[in-house]
């Protein structure tokens, strides 16, 4: 029985080393796949960096464009602000000049008329002076009718209400004094 035992034990060990001869090999399987991924990666990688290279290109060409664009409309906002700047300054002394003598017509003009009509003012003056202060003197006696009205009716009404909450205060008074007393 010992041989017997000895091959049994051989072979248990055998099972061993092929349960570990498995794993080894599926170990190896993997490193395969990894390998083969990375590979994979690295590839696109490279792909994605020349085109990530073309597009820094791109963008930078655009980027000069847009930098010439600014400066040219730079350049020219400058000029046109030159140019406004002397035309606004130009309207501005033709219109002074234009304001000083049409001021100077009006002057004369109304000075002539208020000397021809000074008297008419003057009666006009008076006479809406009259109109306003009858104007003024009804509405105020008009105001003061309706606000001694109202003052009246808001008397009642107070006087009603604190008779009411007098009533009502003294009627729970003697309501606490008799449950007091019970």
């Amino acid at each position: 029985m010992s041989n017997l035992q000895k091959f049994n034990e051989t072979l248990e060990e055998f099972n061993k080393e092929v349960d570990q001869l498995k794993e080894v090999s599926g170990a190896y399987k993997k490193l395969q796949q990894l390998t083969e991924t990375y590979n994979e990666i690295s590839k696109q990688f490279e792909e994605n960096s020349k085109v990530l290279d073309k597009i820094n290109e791109l963008q930078k060409a655009q980027q000069q464009k847009v930098t010439q664009s600014l400066i040219e409309l730079e350049n020219s906002n400058k000029q046109n602000k030159t140019e406004l700047a002397k035309l606004v300054e130009e309207k501005t002394d033709q219109i002074r000049k234009e304001n000083k003598e049409f001021y100077k017509d009006l002057e004369s003009t109304i000075k002539i008329k208020l000397d021809e009509n000074k008297s008419e003012i003057k009666q006009l003056i008076e006479n809406e002076r009259n109109q306003i202060k009858q104007i003024f003197e009804i509405e105020f006696a008009k105001n003061t009718k309706e606000l001694r009205q109202v003052i009246e009716a808001e008397n009642k009404t107070i006087k009603i209400s604190i008779w009411v909450i007098g009533g009502l205060t003294l009627i729970m008074s003697i309501l606490a004094v008799i449950k007091l007393w019970t």
